[in-house]
């Protein structure tokens, strides 16, 4: 039989603002599974994580309202060309 117990911590406001984070950006599915990365992980790592998400995020807005960067891609011709040889 499984015993399970609810407990309730105490955390700094930072803490609280990087799980509301880590939900918006879609890492952790809801609070508690947030608490449980960060438990895990650390502190850093979700940091880190947190930093490449932003990042991604910004790159797919930017792709998306500029469209992608097609200057300088190899053609159809380039890519046969580089085959035969």
């Amino acid at each position: 039989m499984l015993f399970v117990q609810t407990i309730t911590i105490k955390v700094n406001r930072r803490i609280v603002k990087v799980v509301e984070e880590m939900i918006r950006l879609g890492i952790a599915r809801s609070r508690n599974h947030a608490y449980n990365i960060l438990i895990e992980a650390g502190l850093p790592k979700v940091l880190e994580l947190i930093e490449h998400k932003k990042k991604v995020e910004s790159l797919t807005d930017k792709f998306l309202h500029e469209g992608l960067p097609y200057e300088n891609l190899p053609t159809v011709e380039d890519v046969e060309e580089g085959r035969e040889r």
